[in-house]
């Protein structure tokens, strides 16, 4: 089921715990069975250096596999520490049978909030 990923530019607030809710769907827009995938979500700078993921810490994905549901959440304590600026970020879903499938794609841009200094 190979296929391109649907770029997706993400503006974050730093200091917010929710991401993204990403629904994967087929070219008819059921959503896809996640059963049996593993899902993972990178944010990384322009040089790519890795600044968080569910790989190495940070970002948490948790899924509904029936309904293709993918919430992704980041701890507060790497939330506040990401750098402004623009960044990139990719999810990316792997089949029992060691298939890549990229989800999304796209800048991520880390704003901060005017309440914290």
């Amino acid at each position: 089921m190979s296929r391109l990923p649907v770029q997706y530019d993400l503006s974050y607030y730093r200091g917010r715990t929710n991401l993204a809710s990403v629904q994967w769907q087929d070219s008819d827009e059921v959503a896809v069975n996640l059963t049996g995938y593993t899902v993972s979500a990178y944010v990384r700078d322009d040089a790519g250096t890795l600044l968080a993921s569910t790989d190495a810490g940070g970002i948490t994905a948790t899924v509904t596999p029936a309904d293709g549901l993918i919430v992704l959440t980041i701890d507060d304590n790497t939330g506040r520490g990401l750098p402004l600026g623009k960044h990139q970020w990719d999810v990316w879903a792997v089949s029992s049978g060691g298939i890549d499938e990229p989800l999304v794609t796209g800048a991520f841009t880390v704003i901060k909030e005017a309440r914290y200094a």
